[in-house]
Order: C-alpha cells, then structure tokens, then sequence
C-alpha cells in the first residue's frame, strides 16, 4: 500500500493525504494497463511517471501470475524484460492554460475533430 500511496500524484493527492479505495486502485489499474495491452514501450506525460514506475517495479518472473507477463519473458531464461518508459512534458493548451483537458474542448485537439474543428481552434 505505501508503495502505491506514492503515486497519488497523478490524482492530486499527497503521499500522506488518506485515500479511498478507489484511490488505491487507480494506479494499480494504470500499470496493469501496460501488461493487458501488452506494453513494450509507454508513452507518458511525466506526471504519470511513478505509475510508470510502479509498472516497472512489478516487472519480475514471481508476479507472473497466470502468464500475464509471458510476452516481456525470455523463454530460455526465465527473466523479465521490463517495459521502457518515455516520460515526457504535456503539451500546453491551446487557449493557454497549463495543460489540455478533456473538460474544456477548446484546449485540445481530440481525434475524433473534423479538420474545420482543428483548424478553428489553432487559429
């Protein structure tokens, strides 16, 4: 639990701030994202980092509970090659602010925006 506990950055909550289960199980869900989707590589922002990390940490042969990790583990060997994290910085909003957010439209590009969208909010 301590070990999850400090990943609550990414929930805006302290180390010591007392959390919820909820709480307690959304980082647990972020890194098992990474082996259900069959990870190599994850992709970031830097606030996300300590999952990440955690992800990394659970990398190793006696966790391999029902073959979730057979695709990172050496047939031969045994050993486990953890996923590789690129950590990086999020992209600023368009109007400004510090970060895109799905809560205001217009800060963001999303994927399912036509070109006329994108190319109004980039204007």
């Amino acid at each position: 639990i301590t070990r999850i506990k400090r990943c609550g950055q990414i929930m805006g909550r302290a180390e010591s701030d007392s959390l919820t289960a909820a709480q307690i199980f959304y980082p647990c869900m972020q890194c098992n994202d990474v082996f259900m989707l069959k990870s190599n590589i994850t992709s970031l922002g830097m606030d996300q980092r300590k999952v990440n990390m955690l992800a990394r940490e659970f990398a190793e042969p006696k966790n391999n509970v029902m073959g979730i990790l057979d695709y990172i583990t050496d047939k031969k060997t045994g050993k486990v090659r953890k996923p590789t994290i690129l950590s990086h910085h999020m992209l600023g909003a368009l109007d400004g602010d510090d970060k895109m957010s799905k809560s205001k439209p217009d800060s963001a590009i999303f994927m399912e925006d036509s070109e006329s969208e994108v190319n109004r909010k980039i204007a």
